[in-house]
């Protein structure tokens, strides 16, 4: 969701991740700390640092916080250390870290953050023949922790998944998680389920070490994230449709604001629903004023009805004007998804209307890769589309095994950030060329 360009712009929703307390686990972490291990976290709250001694992180050596930037140098501790590798709410006297709580976020630390060598070198450093032990982490992404994993050259990887049928975690050498497998065919992993918290505390007791509780407190509830982040009504039935669309509840989207923002997520729902003419219409509302602030996404989705109407010539006069328009505001981000509906459109412009002419596909293949490399770090969701729009045009040109790889491609990003319009769209593609190519 566009929480943060729409709505909640310092990215107040971290405030529901704030504690000033800490549970067993923590408290457990907290003295593995203590004894030398290191910690990498992806979670922003400070439970494990509630958990240790006030003055155990007043030497910033031990904690390091992803920034939005690189580390200054890749010769740090490697042991002791708690790297919290998707930025932190900030401790006393702190300042606000990047969080990396958006899919834009995301995009900058894919690859094993391969945009900041210093901090991947530091911390496959930290990683390299150590026994590391997962737990808590689902692998539902392989953004940047998986393709860590995959470099560090562990000694072995030993894996606890909570199963509540185990009191204890059992070894297995079943692995249900596909992605947890096929990590497991790259590198080693020692498979455990069962239930993470007695399991931990056995190992304390054996250990004599003393686990420890914070006391019960009031947390921040999204109540009360809604009151702080909404200072009037229309400002709450804005946030509440950016839920409603994220859950694909178009048609209860609510637009009895004459409010911009709130008619733009109207059309959002109409183009979900498939009632392009509808979108056309309420596009041109927009259109007509020339003081519009969501021009550039009103231009995106105009092009995109138009074209899903078979209006290709004016689809493609209207995506051009997007892009134009994304260069004149500087909006890269604008910019890669209006490449994207320009290529698209002007795909079937060659297919249909210029009956497949080459140089025509190859100025749209072109307009592909472009997007592609200028997508790294910036937009999964944009370079997604461009490996779709790939896959689609070497489907065209009958290259069907190298068409359906970028289409797989294409899908596990859309998995990863959770894309379910996309997503539902793309596997009706994959059904068709499976039952077209092999009856």
């Amino acid at each position: 969701m566009k929480y943060k360009k729409k709505c909640d712009t310092d990215l107040l929703i971290a405030k529901l991740f704030e504690s000033n307390s800490y549970n067993l686990v923590h408290s457990f972490l907290g003295e593995m700390l203590k004894k030398g291990s290191s910690i990498i976290t992806t979670n922003f709250d400070n439970c494990i640092e509630n958990s240790c001694d006030d003055d155990f992180f007043t030497n910033t050596n031990k904690r390091i916080v992803y920034t939005g930037d690189d580390l200054n140098t890749s010769e740090n501790p490697l042991s002791g250390m708690l790297i919290k590798i998707h930025g932190s709410n900030p401790l006393v006297n702190e300042n606000n870290a990047e969080l990396v709580i958006t899919i834009k976020a995301l995009a900058k630390t894919e690859r094993a953050f391969i945009f900041f060598p210093k901090l991947k070198k530091y911390l496959l450093s930290l990683m390299k023949d150590k026994i590391i032990i997962v737990m808590g982490y689902s692998c539902s992404d392989d953004f940047d922790i998986v393709p860590l994993l995959e470099e560090a050259n562990p000694q072995d990887i030993v894996w606890l998944n909570y199963n509540n049928e185990y009191q204890f975690p059992k070894i297995t050498n079943r692995i249900d998680n596909t992605k947890i497998l096929r990590l497991s065919q790259k590198t080693h992993i020692t498979y455990f389920n069962g239930q993470l918290q007695p399991y931990l505390k056995y190992w304390a007791d054996k250990e004599k070490i003393l686990l420890k509780e914070g006391m019960p407190e009031k947390r921040v509830t999204v109540s009360d994230y809604i009151k702080r982040i909404c200072t009037n009504n229309v400002e709450r039935k804005i946030l509440c449709n950016e839920i409603l669309l994220s859950y694909e509840l178009y048609e209860e989207i609510l637009n009895d604001e004459p409010n911009e923002i709130m008619k733009m997520q109207r059309i959002k729902a109409e183009f979900r629903l498939g009632n392009y003419k509808e979108v056309i219409k309420l596009c041109r509302q927009i259109e007509n004023n020339k003081e519009s602030n969501v021009k550039g996404e009103n231009l995106y989705y105009f092009a995109s009805a138009l074209y899903y109407e078979k209006d290709y010539l004016e689809a493609l006069r209207i995506s051009q004007e997007c892009i134009t328009y994304s260069k004149q505001v500087k909006d890269n981000l604008l910019y890669l998804h209006a490449m994207i509906n320009y290529a698209s459109i002007r795909y079937v412009y060659a297919t249909i209307l210029k009956k497949g002419e080459k140089r025509e596909l190859r100025k749209v293949e072109k307009i592909y890769n472009e997007v592609l490399e200028k997508s790294v770090g910036l937009s999964l969701e944009a370079k997604a589309n461009a490996l779709w729009g790939l896959g689609d045009l070497e489907l065209y040109r009958g290259n069907v095994i190298h068409s359906k790889n970028m289409l797989y491609s294409a899908l596990e990003i859309l998995e990863n950030i959770g894309n379910r319009y996309a997503i539902d769209q793309l596997l009706k593609i994959i059904k068709n060329i499976d039952e077209f190519h092999n009856p």
